[in-house]
């Protein structure tokens, strides 16, 4: 873009310096000055046609193609995929394991060793509780066989053991219960709840820039037609001077004061198209359009009708507190902030956890004797297991709380701040438009005083009281008050635009949605 800003700037100052020297180019001494030729458009030329697009298109791309609002979507995608990771705490685990061990026959130091075989398997399920505790279900069996000689007489050991646990494992002070237990869900819920809210004010953000830089092209264009139209005037005024002077009625030296005008109107026609030309590349840019050789400039209409709406500040705020995303998002981290600050308070508690296993056991020398003792609960096994853990001062956890409250009571800075600057920007903007329909006002008043001054001066001049020169300022005056009076219309759609943006009214306006 920048490249293409330099050789518009380059182009223009070479225009520039050509109109100027053929508005001072006179010809030999006794004559009558010529006009100056107008100049051809050839800048519009050069950038390609101009294609026409209306403020809801303009939109409707922006939500399909602005990076910022597809970047704070996969933002929310990210969220969502965060949270679906804390549902591993719901999971039921299955875990199994099988070990063997085998041993030969031998002697060592003179001692008979006889072998030996072991073989274990088990299996079981676990799951995480509501209670932050841990419920598991295990079942093993586990074979041993080995054979010894003692006094030359061989003796062999052979027995089976099965059993079932029922076990359970829960803190009693220190990360106990449901809390504890959907932290993490809850700290992944406001993170997707802060993505969605920032994702709103992006949008907010690049609608309102959007419209602004819209207004920006529509006065762009405002100003190149009030200039070309004045650029009318000063020719047609031409054109009646020279027919007065070739008659005889008029001096020949009131034609140089129009030529002059006319080469400054053209410059200015210039000039105002590379504005034009400028103000369509930051739209493109704005909305996400492709910028390329011969598909640069864009038109839409101009068209700045206001509507005169009572805009009373009180109500006018309540909305926008209501609405403002960016207080919303405080408000869910500052709910990040107390979650987090009751968890941490919870670490404060001393360590006391729970851990109990039941179950039956069978054994004998065969698998199914074994099986069958353990399902006629002929022998039972109970441990449990209590184990108490305190630090001496905790200051790391300590500390961590401190943190955490300062933290929040920053947010809740952060939020007064930002509802001050809500009120300030909504009061500036109503402030803004009150202005503006005043200068609209005025600016009108000036235009149709500036027409009649038009006619009374060119009445003057007609009877020789008056010259070119005086006629074309009033020319110029009325020049002015247009420009003055789009100005303000432009500024008054810029301000209503802050006060639907800042009320929530902005996006509903053109039917976007992006929650």
């Amino acid at each position: 873009m920048r490249f293409v800003l330099l050789l518009l700037i380059t182009w223009t100052a070479v225009a520039r310096a050509d109109l100027m020297a053929r508005a001072l180019d006179q010809p030999g001494s006794g004559g009558a000055q010529q006009q100056a030729p107008a100049v051809d458009n050839n800048l519009l030329t050069w950038a390609g046609p101009m294609r026409q697009i209306s403020l809801p298109e303009l939109l409707q791309i922006a939500v399909r193609a602005a990076p910022a609002l597809q970047s704070a979507k996969l933002d929310i995608e990210i969220a969502e995929a965060q949270i679906q990771q804390t549902w591993v705490r719901n999971d039921w685990v299955f875990d199994a394991q099988v070990s063997g061990a085998w041993s030969g026959a031998g002697v060592v130091g003179g001692i008979s060793v006889g072998s030996s075989r072991r073989f274990d398997a088990r299996a079981g399920v676990s799951r995480m509780i509501p209670t932050n505790g841990t419920v598991s279900l295990h079942a093993g069996t586990s074979y041993q066989f080995s054979q010894s000689t003692i006094a030359g007489v061989m003796f062999e050991n052979k027995s089976w053991t099965d059993d079932i646990t029922l076990g359970l494992t829960q803190p009693l002070l220190r990360g106990r219960g449901s809390f504890i237990f959907n932290a993490r869900e809850q700290r992944a819920k406001l993170t997707r709840d802060a993505a969605v809210l920032t994702r709103r004010q992006v949008a907010i953000e690049t609608v309102q820039a959007i419209i602004s830089a819209y207004w920006d092209l529509v006065l762009a264009q405002r100003q190149v037609a009030i200039t070309e139209a004045s650029l009318a005037l000063a020719r047609e005024r031409l054109r009646i001077t020279e027919l007065g002077a070739n008659g005889g009625k008029i001096a020949k030296a009131e034609i140089p004061a129009v030529q002059q005008i006319i080469a400054t109107r053209e410059e200015e026609v210039l000039g105002g198209e590379l504005a034009v030309l400028e103000r369509s590349i930051a739209l493109r840019r704005a909305v996400g359009m492709a910028i390329t050789a011969g598909d640069i400039g864009l038109r839409v209409a101009t068209e700045l009708e206001t509507r005169d709406t009572s805009m009373p500040l009180a109500p006018l705020l309540d909305r926008s507190y209501s609405a403002s995303p960016e207080l919303a998002a405080l408000a869910k981290q500052e709910a990040g902030s107390t979650l987090e600050i009751e968890v941490a308070e919870n670490g404060l508690l001393p360590q006391l956890d729970l851990a109990i296993a039941l179950g039956p056991t069978g054994s004998d020398t065969t698998f199914a004797r074994a099986t069958e003792n353990l399902v006629k609960f002929k022998e039972l096994s109970a441990q449990g297991t209590l184990t108490f853990t305190e630090g001496l001062h905790r200051d790391d956890v300590r500390g961590r709380v401190r943190e955490l409250h300062a933290g929040r009571m920053k947010v809740r800075v952060n939020a007064i701040d930002v509802r001050a600057q809500i009120a300030q920007t909504l009061s500036r903007a109503v402030a803004q438009i009150e202005l503006a329909k005043r200068r609209v006002v005025l600016s009108q008043r000036a235009i149709d005083l500036a027409i009649e001054n038009i006619r009374i001066e060119t009445d003057r001049f007609n009877l020789g009281k008056a010259t070119n020169f005086d006629v074309l300022n009033r020319q110029e005056e009325q020049r002015q008050a247009e420009l003055r009076k789009a100005q303000a219309l432009i500024d008054w759609h810029k301000a209503e635009t802050v006060v639907q943006a800042l009320t929530g009214d902005l996006l509903p306006t053109f039917g976007i949605t992006v929650d």
